[in-house]
């Protein structure tokens, strides 16, 4: 799924990689350690696009999907319920139910033509591939997982502390399930219930994740490979 190869990163005239390489299958689950300093974080962000490297290069499946969960997440802000901040993940399924509504409204007023209702029959489809139906019953389920109270859903995400707003970030980046999870200190703002539930969740996770984490339980319980940055080196165990 993902190759690092010959790779080379210095930040002023400290190499963080120096010639660093690694193999990442579809399904591992990675463990990223290393003494701090030493360029987890920044290996993660390379590996997102943000940052670019001095020579080498990471290879990657065609089209595959990135979620990245880090601390810069917590200067967002908004006035919506932390429910519709976490729907954000279904950004086509939300346009096309809105788009729905749109015709059905239409069709009320009479304009059912035949390319209205093929057009109607094509979101309705496009839609139920999308599950559509049960996205606000899997956000909600998402995010009571991590904590929150029903009640909490329908609360303005900037009401809440910086920890529960990272819950938020994280609920939405899961429901969108992409290839790769990128998690840097997921368990920083998590009481032991909402840890013990991502544990279980990630056991079950069909994607790849590569997570830092100091918490060595925490990482007992999900990796099945460790990654370790050390000299400028990536080994693999």
């Amino acid at each position: 799924m993902l190759r690092i190869s010959d790779l080379t990163y210095r930040i002023g005239g400290r190499v963080l990689l120096d010639q660093a390489e690694a193999a990442i299958n579809s399904g591992h689950r990675v463990g990223l350690v290393g003494r701090n300093g030493t360029g987890k974080s920044t290996l993660l962000r390379i590996i997102n696009g943000e940052y670019s490297v001095e020579s080498g290069e990471i290879n990657a499946i065609r089209g595959l999907s990135i979620g990245f969960l880090n601390q810069d997440l917590l200067s967002f802000s908004s006035d919506e319920s932390i429910r519709d901040v976490a729907l954000g993940a279904f950004e086509e399924a939300l346009a096309i139910e809105k788009a729905i509504e749109e015709i059905l409204h239409g069709i009320e007023k009479g304009n059912d033509g035949p390319e209205v209702l093929d057009r109607l029959h094509d979101l309705q489809v496009r839609f139920e591939q999308l599950d559509g139906y049960r996205i606000r019953q899997r956000t909600e389920g998402l995010l009571e997982g991590l904590g929150f109270s029903t009640a909490d859903l329908f609360r303005p995400y900037k009401e809440f502390s910086g920890g529960w707003r990272m819950r938020v970030m994280l609920a939405r980046i899961m429901l969108k399930e992409p290839d790769l999870l990128l998690l840097d200190e997921p368990t920083n703002h998590l009481d032991l219930p909402s840890i013990e539930w991502i544990e279980e969740y990630l056991q079950r996770y069909r994607g790849t994740v590569i997570v830092v984490s100091h918490d060595r339980w925490f990482l007992d319980r999900i990796v099945n490979k460790i990654a370790e940055i050390a000299n400028g080196k990536i080994t693999l165990y």
